[in-house]
């Protein structure tokens, strides 16, 4: 028995229950644990279908309302779950070899494939562009301080040059201070020699 139910990725299930895509894992590890199953592709990533957002919803209900620990929760949306079926689904006995199959079956429709597949390159493409404008913006801090430190050390360069050149400038007018000051005194010293 094939079915065409849409299937749900990890970021999509999050968005929809307001939660962040950790928490998300962390409760499907904790349901995990107490033997739910989820839908699984074929690299074992999970897929969500609608029965699975309820449970999932239900937890969140239970956690954020009533404020109980994880593995309160997780007890509760699954007895509820339970109940659910059991008012509902019919009994072992009459559940056909194939019927029993159904949760594999879901894995391997092509049309979850897909979904699947679209939202894992979704995902991906969104992790890809995230890191691409991490690593940009990075880049052009760099670059910012590169260039930064480029211009103070041309700064100090030119200072330093300028400096110098003061240095070199009084000298040089210190020099020539000392020349006519010397060559008046040669004068002066020729003209009384005459006298």
């Amino acid at each position: 028995m094939e079915t065409s139910e849409k299937a749900y990725w990890t970021k999509e299930v999050a968005e929809r229950l307001n939660i962040g895509q950790s928490t998300l894992r962390k409760w499907c590890a904790a349901l995990e644990e107490n033997g739910y199953q989820f839908t699984k592709g074929q690299r074992g990533v999970r897929a969500f279908l609608e029965s699975d957002i309820e449970v999932l919803g239900k937890m969140k209900v239970v956690l954020n309302e009533i404020g109980t620990t994880l593995e309160e929760a997780v007890k509760i949306a699954l007895d509820e779950r339970e109940n659910a079926l059991a008012h509902v689904a019919p009994s072992p006995e009459d559940v056909a070899p194939e019927q029993e199959s159904d949760r594999t079956t879901v894995a391997m429709s092509p049309e979850i494939l897909n979904a699947l597949l679209k939202n894992y390159k979704e995902d991906l493409l969104s992790v890809v562009r995230e890191e691409l404008r991490e690593t940009l913006k990075n880049q052009e801090e760099r670059a910012l301080e590169r260039e930064k430190i480029s211009e103070e050390r041309a700064k100090e360069r030119e200072e330093k040059r300028n400096e110098n050149l003061a240095a070199v400038l009084r000298e040089t007018l210190e020099t020539k201070k000392m020349l006519v000051a010397s060559l008046e005194e040669k004068k002066k010293k020729w003209w009384e020699f005459w006298k």
